[in-house]
């Protein structure tokens, strides 16, 4: 009978970090020093070794059972993942050690529940479940609210970054709140059109389409009579119509208090959080829209990423999913959790030297 087993060896030398929380909540996490390693007998030489993966845990709910269950599916022997099944027949041809090392899973588990309990027992992990309570909260009361509204979703490609006082735009398309196209126009900008990785728009495609003044009248009533528009970042949306309406001299009666900001909501219920260190406090990332819609519809995204038409629909379809879910929540006004405090770190003099700066 052999005496082969699984052990978790551990080799870190600090306490877990709340940053590093923050990564595998969202990401998952390789462990430097955290490995499994297979012991055919006290003292002996290792038959192999596997580094332990941290799969992303909100994915699976913070839940410690799941994740034990997720940890064991994913285990990376030389930059090759495989489950633990497989690393045990990887270890031994010798049977009776394979079953040795089989037997030893349990204890293995265990484990890795210790290590993972560790992730979940941070202060990083109320903070997350606050923020997503707190978007459905919000979407929650957006599906309420908007129930018979006029939905316009817009989405422009430009010859650069709103930012850019000499972007121009070159494609303009909208679509209803059921997805449904409303307008989908390329625009010439009177030039040719720089390369550009952020769209596929060439001079060839525009040469023979209309200035942006010749079109105008149509898209900007649009949107003005909407009674919400929803964009993926309307601040620079918004930005590439006022300043192209005021560069070209073009009427310009759009009220931003009437837009809405998939993006910031997709931020709040799907961003990954992270901690600035420079002005040490937690802030989210927002996600691309596509990462955004894959993972809110669960299906791969639609069409072409830098399509104007393609943006807006898809964007349409992600508010209209993210709505459901407010709507499916049984978060309400007096099940809202308690403030969690933003600001976590291990370091006391960081934090208070951050709340001085934000009293």
């Amino acid at each position: 009978m052999s005496n082969a087993q699984l052990i978790l060896i551990d080799k870190r030398n600090q306490p877990l970090k709340e940053y590093i929380v923050a990564v595998a909540a969202s990401d998952g996490l390789n462990i430097k020093g955290v490995e499994i390693m297979a012991s055919p007998a006290k003292g002996e030489t290792s038959l192999l070794n596997a580094q332990v993966i941290i799969p992303p845990l909100e994915q699976h709910d913070f839940n410690l059972k799941k994740l034990v269950k997720e940890t064991l599916k994913a285990v990376s022997v030389k930059d090759e993942i495989m489950d633990i099944d497989t690393f045990i027949e990887r270890c031994s041809e010798d049977e009776t050690v394979r079953a040795a090392l089989k037997r030893s899973v349990p204890k293995l588990s265990k484990k890795i529940e210790e290590l993972l309990k560790e992730f979940l027992d941070s202060e990083v992990i109320p903070l997350i479940l606050e923020r997503r309570n707190d978007a459905l909260y919000k979407l929650k009361e957006h599906a309420q609210e908007l129930k018979g509204k006029k939905i316009v979703c817009i989405d422009i490609e430009a010859t650069n970054i709103s930012t850019d006082p000499d972007a121009d735009i070159i494609q303009l398309s909208a679509c209803d709140g059921d997805g449904k196209e409303l307008f989908n126009q390329l625009i010439n900008p009177g030039y040719d059109i720089p390369e550009n990785e952020k769209h596929n728009i060439t001079t060839e495609m525009v040469v023979n389409e209309p200035l942006l003044a010749q079109v105008w009248d149509q898209i900007h009533d649009t949107l003005r009579d909407a009674d919400v528009v929803l964009a993926y970042s309307t601040e620079s949306d918004f930005m590439y119509l006022e300043k192209s309406a005021e560069k070209k001299m073009l009427r310009f009666e759009l009220d931003y208090n009437t837009w809405l900001d998939v993006a910031e909501l997709s931020r709040d219920l799907n961003g990954a959080i992270r901690w600035h260190s420079e002005r040490m406090y937690w802030f989210y990332k927002t996600p691309k829209l596509t990462d955004a819609y894959e993972k809110v519809l669960g299906k791969p995204f639609p069409g072409d990423a830098h399509d104007a038409l393609a943006d807006a629909q898809a964007t349409v379809d992600l508010f209209n999913a993210m709505l459901d879910k407010g709507r499916k929540s049984q978060i309400g006004e007096k099940k809202k959790p308690k403030q969690v405090k933003q600001e976590i770190t291990n370091n006391p003099f960081a934090a208070a030297f951050a709340n001085a700066k934000r009293s």
